[in-house]
Protein backbone atom coordinates (compact mmCIF):
# COMPACT_ATOMS: atom_id res chain seq x y z
CA UNK A 1 0.00 0.00 0.00
CA UNK A 2 1.62 3.10 -1.06
CA UNK A 3 1.84 6.02 1.96
CA UNK A 4 0.37 9.11 2.52
CA UNK A 5 3.73 10.52 3.63
CA UNK A 6 7.28 10.07 2.92
CA UNK A 7 9.66 10.76 6.17
CA UNK A 8 12.77 12.13 5.14
CA UNK A 9 15.84 11.99 7.42
CA UNK A 10 19.16 13.45 6.29
CA UNK A 11 21.84 11.87 8.69
CA UNK A 12 25.51 13.46 9.69
CA UNK A 13 27.33 12.61 12.80
CA UNK A 14 24.23 12.51 15.13
CA UNK A 15 24.73 9.55 17.14
CA UNK A 16 23.86 11.54 20.13
CA UNK A 17 20.46 11.92 19.11
CA UNK A 18 19.15 9.38 16.26
CA UNK A 19 17.76 7.11 18.74
CA UNK A 20 15.40 9.51 19.68
CA UNK A 21 14.53 11.02 16.05
CA UNK A 22 14.04 7.60 14.67
CA UNK A 23 12.00 6.00 17.45
CA UNK A 24 9.45 9.04 17.26
CA UNK A 25 8.30 7.92 13.76
CA UNK A 26 8.83 4.25 13.51
CA UNK A 27 5.04 3.59 14.77
CA UNK A 28 3.55 6.21 13.76
CA UNK A 29 0.91 4.56 10.69
CA UNK A 30 1.05 5.38 7.02
CA UNK A 31 4.04 6.54 6.50
CA UNK A 32 7.70 5.32 5.18
CA UNK A 33 10.69 6.60 6.56
CA UNK A 34 14.02 7.31 4.30
CA UNK A 35 17.11 8.04 6.48
CA UNK A 36 20.03 9.27 4.01
CA UNK A 37 23.44 9.10 5.15
CA UNK A 38 25.46 12.01 4.52
CA UNK A 39 28.88 10.25 5.23
CA UNK A 40 28.99 10.43 8.60
CA UNK A 41 32.00 9.91 10.89
CA UNK A 42 30.42 8.78 14.21
CA UNK A 43 28.14 5.55 14.42
CA UNK A 44 25.20 6.71 13.10
CA UNK A 45 25.75 4.32 10.22
CA UNK A 46 25.88 1.81 12.79
CA UNK A 47 22.75 3.07 14.65
CA UNK A 48 20.61 3.50 11.18
CA UNK A 49 21.55 -0.26 10.73
CA UNK A 50 19.51 -1.28 14.07
CA UNK A 51 16.49 -0.15 12.16
CA UNK A 52 17.16 -1.50 8.78
CA UNK A 53 13.80 -3.47 8.62
CA UNK A 54 11.94 -0.51 9.38
CA UNK A 55 13.76 2.40 7.48
CA UNK A 56 15.20 2.97 3.76
CA UNK A 57 18.44 3.52 4.24
CA UNK A 58 20.48 5.62 1.56
CA UNK A 59 24.47 6.95 1.43
CA UNK A 60 25.39 9.49 -0.18
CA UNK A 61 29.10 9.36 -2.21
CA UNK A 62 30.18 12.47 -0.99
CA UNK A 63 28.71 15.04 1.69
CA UNK A 64 26.46 17.00 -0.07
CA UNK A 65 24.92 19.17 2.75
CA UNK A 66 21.68 19.48 4.38
CA UNK A 67 19.49 20.69 1.11
CA UNK A 68 21.23 18.50 -1.43
CA UNK A 69 20.71 15.15 1.09
CA UNK A 70 16.71 16.42 1.38
CA UNK A 71 16.46 16.26 -2.40
CA UNK A 72 18.24 12.63 -2.20
CA UNK A 73 15.27 11.47 0.02
CA UNK A 74 12.25 13.35 -1.85
CA UNK A 75 13.62 11.76 -5.26
CA UNK A 76 13.20 7.99 -4.02
CA UNK A 77 9.89 9.07 -1.68
CA UNK A 78 6.42 6.79 -2.52
CA UNK A 79 4.24 9.14 -0.22
CA UNK A 80 1.76 11.37 -1.84
CA UNK A 81 3.18 14.19 0.96
CA UNK A 82 7.05 14.16 1.71
CA UNK A 83 8.39 15.71 5.59
CA UNK A 84 11.85 16.83 5.64
CA UNK A 85 12.43 15.93 9.29
CA UNK A 86 16.11 16.26 10.80
CA UNK A 87 17.65 13.53 12.81
CA UNK A 88 18.19 15.69 15.61
CA UNK A 89 14.53 16.69 16.14
CA UNK A 90 11.89 14.68 17.01
CA UNK A 91 7.58 13.78 16.60
CA UNK A 92 5.17 13.53 18.79
CA UNK A 93 3.55 10.27 19.11
CA UNK A 94 0.29 11.03 16.51
CA UNK A 95 1.56 13.44 14.11
CA UNK A 96 1.13 12.17 11.27
CA UNK A 97 -2.32 10.92 11.82
CA UNK A 98 -3.30 13.94 13.06
CA UNK A 99 -1.83 16.14 9.85
CA UNK A 100 -3.95 13.23 7.63
CA UNK A 101 -6.74 15.02 8.32
CA UNK A 102 -5.57 17.73 6.49
CA UNK A 103 -3.98 16.18 3.65
CA UNK A 104 -5.84 16.00 0.06
CA UNK A 105 -4.75 16.35 -4.08
CA UNK A 106 -5.85 20.02 -3.56
CA UNK A 107 -3.25 21.19 -0.88
CA UNK A 108 -0.24 22.07 -1.79
CA UNK A 109 1.33 22.00 1.67
CA UNK A 110 0.26 22.24 5.19
CA UNK A 111 2.67 24.31 8.45
CA UNK A 112 2.45 23.32 11.47
CA UNK A 113 3.59 24.30 15.19
CA UNK A 114 6.16 23.49 17.37
CA UNK A 115 8.14 23.11 20.96
CA UNK A 116 11.81 24.16 21.37
CA UNK A 117 13.59 22.37 23.20
CA UNK A 118 17.15 24.75 24.36
CA UNK A 119 19.78 22.12 25.06
CA UNK A 120 21.81 24.38 26.80
CA UNK A 121 19.51 25.19 29.83
CA UNK A 122 17.20 22.00 29.27
CA UNK A 123 13.91 24.62 28.99
CA UNK A 124 10.66 23.69 26.47
CA UNK A 125 8.77 26.69 24.66
CA UNK A 126 5.71 26.45 22.60
CA UNK A 127 6.02 28.48 19.15
CA UNK A 128 3.09 28.85 17.26
CA UNK A 129 1.07 31.40 16.41
CA UNK A 130 -2.44 32.93 16.90
CA UNK A 131 -4.83 35.45 16.47
CA UNK A 132 -4.73 34.70 12.29
CA UNK A 133 -8.10 34.54 10.44
CA UNK A 134 -6.74 32.43 8.20
CA UNK A 135 -6.07 28.99 10.29
CA UNK A 136 -7.13 25.63 9.03
CA UNK A 137 -8.20 27.18 5.73
CA UNK A 138 -7.06 26.87 2.18
CA UNK A 139 -5.01 29.88 1.39
CA UNK A 140 -2.14 31.38 -0.24
CA UNK A 141 0.14 34.47 -0.94
CA UNK A 142 -1.64 35.93 -3.42
CA UNK A 143 -5.28 36.00 -1.88
CA UNK A 144 -3.89 35.98 1.92
CA UNK A 145 -0.15 37.66 1.75
CA UNK A 146 -0.25 37.90 5.27
CA UNK A 147 0.32 34.47 5.33
CA UNK A 148 3.62 33.84 4.80
CA UNK A 149 4.23 35.42 7.85
CA UNK A 150 4.01 32.24 9.43
CA UNK A 151 4.96 30.23 6.26
CA UNK A 152 8.78 31.80 6.26
CA UNK A 153 9.88 29.27 8.50
CA UNK A 154 12.63 25.85 8.58
CA UNK A 155 11.41 23.05 6.04
CA UNK A 156 10.88 20.30 9.55
CA UNK A 157 7.26 22.48 10.46
CA UNK A 158 6.12 22.26 6.83
CA UNK A 159 4.48 18.70 5.20
CA UNK A 160 4.68 19.53 1.07
CA UNK A 161 2.49 17.31 -1.74
CA UNK A 162 5.12 15.49 -3.88
CA UNK A 163 3.58 16.16 -7.20
CA UNK A 164 3.80 20.12 -6.24
CA UNK A 165 8.00 19.74 -5.52
CA UNK A 166 7.85 17.50 -9.26
CA UNK A 167 6.06 19.93 -11.10
CA UNK A 168 7.65 23.10 -10.00
CA UNK A 169 10.99 21.82 -9.52
CA UNK A 170 11.05 22.85 -5.70
CA UNK A 171 14.12 20.82 -5.02
CA UNK A 172 16.35 22.50 -2.62
CA UNK A 173 20.37 24.55 -3.63
CA UNK A 174 23.27 23.23 -2.63
CA UNK A 175 23.77 25.98 0.14
CA UNK A 176 25.74 24.77 3.36
CA UNK A 177 23.29 26.61 5.79
CA UNK A 178 20.25 28.81 5.21
CA UNK A 179 19.13 25.98 2.79
CA UNK A 180 15.65 27.25 3.63
CA UNK A 181 15.59 30.11 3.12
CA UNK A 182 14.77 31.10 -0.85
CA UNK A 183 13.02 27.81 -0.67
CA UNK A 184 10.13 29.41 1.93
CA UNK A 185 9.91 31.85 -1.22
CA UNK A 186 9.84 29.53 -3.87
CA UNK A 187 7.08 27.19 -2.52
CA UNK A 188 5.09 30.04 -1.13
CA UNK A 189 5.13 31.80 -4.57
CA UNK A 190 3.43 28.69 -6.39
CA UNK A 191 1.11 26.86 -4.31
CA UNK A 192 -2.65 27.14 -4.80
CA UNK A 193 -3.70 26.22 -1.12
CA UNK A 194 -1.69 26.28 1.97
CA UNK A 195 -3.19 25.29 5.24
CA UNK A 196 -1.83 26.77 9.35
CA UNK A 197 -3.25 23.93 11.39
CA UNK A 198 -2.16 25.54 15.24
CA UNK A 199 -1.12 21.43 16.72
CA UNK A 200 2.26 21.48 18.51
CA UNK A 201 3.56 18.13 16.58
CA UNK A 202 7.62 18.41 16.63
CA UNK A 203 10.19 18.89 18.71
CA UNK A 204 13.09 21.13 17.75
CA UNK A 205 16.63 20.84 19.50
CA UNK A 206 17.56 24.09 19.72
CA UNK A 207 21.44 25.72 20.53
CA UNK A 208 22.77 21.97 19.81
CA UNK A 209 26.57 22.01 19.64
CA UNK A 210 27.73 21.44 16.10
CA UNK A 211 24.59 22.57 14.63
CA UNK A 212 24.82 24.60 11.44
CA UNK A 213 23.07 27.28 13.44
CA UNK A 214 26.06 27.81 15.74
CA UNK A 215 28.26 27.96 12.88
CA UNK A 216 28.92 32.03 11.65
CA UNK A 217 31.10 31.67 9.22
CA UNK A 218 30.39 32.00 5.34
CA UNK A 219 26.31 31.79 5.69
CA UNK A 220 26.35 35.44 4.98
CA UNK A 221 27.08 34.81 1.23
CA UNK A 222 24.30 32.93 1.16
CA UNK A 223 21.75 35.28 2.68
CA UNK A 224 23.63 37.83 0.08
CA UNK A 225 22.15 35.31 -3.14
CA UNK A 226 18.69 35.18 -1.71
CA UNK A 227 18.25 38.67 -1.06
CA UNK A 228 19.31 39.33 -4.98
CA UNK A 229 16.92 36.64 -5.59
CA UNK A 230 13.90 38.66 -3.56
CA UNK A 231 15.07 41.67 -5.06
CA UNK A 232 14.88 40.18 -8.74
CA UNK A 233 11.48 38.48 -8.26
CA UNK A 234 9.49 40.67 -6.53
CA UNK A 235 10.06 43.45 -9.49
CA UNK A 236 6.96 41.33 -10.92
CA UNK A 237 4.84 40.66 -7.92
CA UNK A 238 1.51 42.33 -6.45
CA UNK A 239 2.86 45.52 -4.47
CA UNK A 240 1.03 43.42 -1.25
CA UNK A 241 3.45 40.69 -2.23
CA UNK A 242 6.15 42.13 -2.17
CA UNK A 243 6.08 43.84 0.73
CA UNK A 244 5.87 40.25 2.12
CA UNK A 245 8.84 38.76 0.50
CA UNK A 246 11.28 41.45 0.80
CA UNK A 247 10.41 42.39 4.38
CA UNK A 248 10.92 38.50 5.28
CA UNK A 249 14.41 38.85 3.36
CA UNK A 250 15.54 41.94 4.70
CA UNK A 251 14.92 41.02 8.48
CA UNK A 252 17.27 38.09 7.77
CA UNK A 253 19.66 39.82 6.40
CA UNK A 254 20.05 42.81 8.68
CA UNK A 255 19.28 40.39 11.84
CA UNK A 256 21.56 38.37 10.66
CA UNK A 257 25.03 40.90 9.12
CA UNK A 258 24.23 42.52 12.71
CA UNK A 259 25.03 39.22 14.30
CA UNK A 260 27.86 38.11 12.15
CA UNK A 261 28.91 41.82 13.23
CA UNK A 262 28.79 41.71 17.37
CA UNK A 263 30.27 38.53 16.89
CA UNK A 264 33.18 39.84 15.03
CA UNK A 265 32.87 37.78 11.52
CA UNK A 266 31.45 40.68 9.74
CA UNK A 267 33.46 44.03 9.56
CA UNK A 268 31.58 47.21 9.70
CA UNK A 269 32.28 48.19 6.76
CA UNK A 270 31.74 45.29 4.79
CA UNK A 271 28.33 45.28 6.75
CA UNK A 272 27.54 48.76 5.62
CA UNK A 273 28.32 47.98 1.85
CA UNK A 274 26.07 45.16 2.22
CA UNK A 275 23.17 47.27 3.46
CA UNK A 276 24.08 50.00 0.95
CA UNK A 277 23.78 47.06 -1.89
CA UNK A 278 20.66 44.97 -1.46
CA UNK A 279 18.83 46.96 0.63
CA UNK A 280 15.78 48.71 -1.24
CA UNK A 281 15.88 51.65 1.26
CA UNK A 282 13.41 53.25 -1.00
CA UNK A 283 10.93 50.46 -0.50
CA UNK A 284 11.91 50.15 3.12
CA UNK A 285 11.47 53.54 4.32
CA UNK A 286 7.83 53.29 2.94
CA UNK A 287 7.05 49.92 4.35
CA UNK A 288 8.21 52.08 7.51
CA UNK A 289 5.67 55.19 7.07
CA UNK A 290 2.95 52.66 6.73
CA UNK A 291 3.56 50.83 9.66
CA UNK A 292 3.86 53.45 11.61
CA UNK A 293 0.54 55.33 9.63
CA UNK A 294 -1.23 51.97 11.00
CA UNK A 295 -0.01 51.90 14.15
CA UNK A 296 1.68 48.46 13.69
CA UNK A 297 4.92 49.93 15.25
CA UNK A 298 3.60 51.70 18.62
CA UNK A 299 6.19 54.20 20.17
CA UNK A 300 7.32 51.99 22.85
CA UNK A 301 9.13 49.32 20.52
CA UNK A 302 10.64 52.19 18.99
CA UNK A 303 11.96 53.49 22.06
CA UNK A 304 12.98 49.58 23.59
CA UNK A 305 14.95 49.38 19.77
CA UNK A 306 16.55 52.57 19.60
CA UNK A 307 17.99 52.38 23.33
CA UNK A 308 19.18 49.20 22.95
CA UNK A 309 20.90 49.40 19.93
CA UNK A 310 22.42 52.85 21.15
CA UNK A 311 23.71 50.86 23.96
CA UNK A 312 25.10 48.21 22.21
CA UNK A 313 26.82 50.53 19.35
CA UNK A 314 28.51 53.07 21.69
CA UNK A 315 29.95 49.85 24.39
CA UNK A 316 31.74 48.47 20.72
CA UNK A 317 33.14 51.36 19.09
CA UNK A 318 33.20 54.28 22.14
CA UNK A 319 33.50 52.21 25.06
CA UNK A 320 35.15 55.61 26.98
CA UNK A 321 31.36 57.09 26.26
CA UNK A 322 29.41 54.06 27.80
CA UNK A 323 29.24 56.39 31.10
CA UNK A 324 27.24 58.62 29.25
CA UNK A 325 24.98 56.31 28.17
CA UNK A 326 22.41 56.78 30.88
CA UNK A 327 21.72 60.27 29.95
CA UNK A 328 21.80 60.05 26.44
CA UNK A 329 18.88 57.72 26.77
CA UNK A 330 17.41 60.05 29.07
CA UNK A 331 16.96 62.65 26.51
CA UNK A 332 15.69 59.93 23.89
CA UNK A 333 12.77 59.35 26.30
CA UNK A 334 12.26 62.95 26.11
CA UNK A 335 12.43 63.28 22.42
CA UNK A 336 10.15 60.12 22.33
CA UNK A 337 7.27 61.83 24.23
CA UNK A 338 6.77 65.12 21.42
Amino acid sequence: MKPLISVVIPVYNVEKYLRQCLDSVINQTNIEIICVDDCSTDSSPEILKEYADKITILKNPQNLGLGLTRNEGIKIANGEFIHCLDSDDWMEPDAYERLSKYLDNSVDGVRFTYTSFDEKSGKTESVGYSGYEFLYKKVNIFNTPECFRCWNSSAWIKILRKDFIIENDLFYNDYRCFEDVEYAMRTALKAKNLIFIEYSLLCYRANRKGSLLTKKSHYIDNIIKDTKWANETARTLPENVKAEILNYMYELLINNCLDAYYTRVLPFTKMQEIFISYIDTTFLQNQYTLMLAQKVITNKEIKFFLSYNIRRFIKEHFPVLTNSYFGMKKRLSKWMKK
